[in-house]
């Protein structure tokens, strides 16, 4: 077994697997999680429900959602105990029934994170209802996987060659993790554990707009820049962050390393559902020009450090990772 943390694998309620969306052959089980992981000599992995459905749904049933989810993910982490730990979800501008569902969540049932999608029901997680929800996971040290919602705003305009899935969606998920940085989101919470999926949806490549934009402010014509919620370039509150690998681009899982540093990057996958991709994911992290040294806190040392995991949540290839 190789000690590999694979930060990004989801699973969907069993009632979902037989949608006919997925004619007979939904990727998005536990059972091919733990293939997936065996198949592939992964230490451990860290699963998650996608939770897509929140925005289509009113919040009371949304809510009911997550309780579900909840339940089985306690019941899924202690049955696959050593293999996998799950991680809550949650819409953070639902309100005090959500906050209270999160605390249970995470004091009562021992998931470990939390998955929120970068934006719900219009609403991005910067905004005032959401604060309740970020001072939960700051009080407990968590972190929180920002990973895009199913659809994005102007889908109409990205039906076709899979451009909602490869364009539209990254970049809500790069929007959410900017508004977060300029609404100041480390100046209250200095420290946060963000994780944005997928390179962060590309921001990396866009951050020098954003420090132009912090430096010329209301003095250019790019739009107003107030209230001025920040002290420092937003490129370094960027660095404050943490980058998923999951995209298959060397040259792009570069630039995210150099933006962020070797020590704010994560190995994952997003494999269920791109299974078949996994060991693609593996090679690209192996391909990386770091040291061995690097490359172990890209695969495992990283991930374990955000989730403070104890001995008995480890197999035995990572228990030198765990709190004290």
């Amino acid at each position: 077994m190789r000690p590999i943390v694979e930060w990004h694998t989801h699973v969907i309620p069993p009632e979902d697997t037989t949608d006919p969306h997925w004619k007979g052959n939904c990727p998005l089980t536990i059972e091919n999680v733990i293939d997936a992981h065996e198949k592939n000599d992964i230490a451990l992995s860290v699963v998650t429900d996608s939770v897509h459905q929140l925005s289509g749904l009113s919040k009371p049933a949304a809510l009911d959602a997550l309780k579900g989810w909840h339940d089985r993910a306690a019941a899924l982490q202690e049955k696959y105990r050593g293999k996998i730990v799950c991680f809550a979800s949650s819409a953070p501008p639902g309100g005090k029934d959500f906050e209270k569902e999160l605390v249970r969540a995470f004091d009562d049932l021992k998931l470990k994170g939390v998955f929120i999608c970068s934006s719900v029901w219009k609403t991005y997680p910067d905004e005032d209802e959401a604060r309740g929800f970020w001072e939960i996971v700051a009080d407990r040290d968590l972190p929180v996987f920002i990973h895009p919602p199913a659809s994005a705003y102007g889908e109409e305009k990205m039906r076709n060659y899979g451009l909602n899935s490869s364009i539209g969606r990254p970049a809500d998920n790069m929007l959410a993790l900017g508004r977060l940085i300029v609404g100041g989101i480390f100046e209250r919470h200095p420290k946060l554990k963000i994780v944005g999926s997928h390179l962060g949806g590309g921001i990396s490549e866009v951050i020098g707009r954003m420090d132009y934009a912090y430096e010329m402010r209301d003095q250019s014509f790019l739009g107003n820049y107030s209230p001025l919620l920040i002290k420092k370039p937003p490129s370094e509150y960027l660095k404050m962050m943490y980058l998923d690998l999951a995209c298959y681009h060397l040259p792009a899982a570069k630039c995210a390393m150099e933006t962020v540093g070797v020590d704010h990057v994560l190995y994952g996958s997003d494999a269920p559902p791109l299974t078949w991709l996994k060991p693609r994911a593996i090679k690209l992290v192996e391909d990386l020009p770091v040291s061995e040294e690097d490359r172990a806190k890209i695969f495992a040392g990283n991930a374990l450090k955000l989730m403070n995991l104890k001995k008995a949540d480890l197999p035995p290839v990572l228990q030198h990772y765990a709190a004290a």
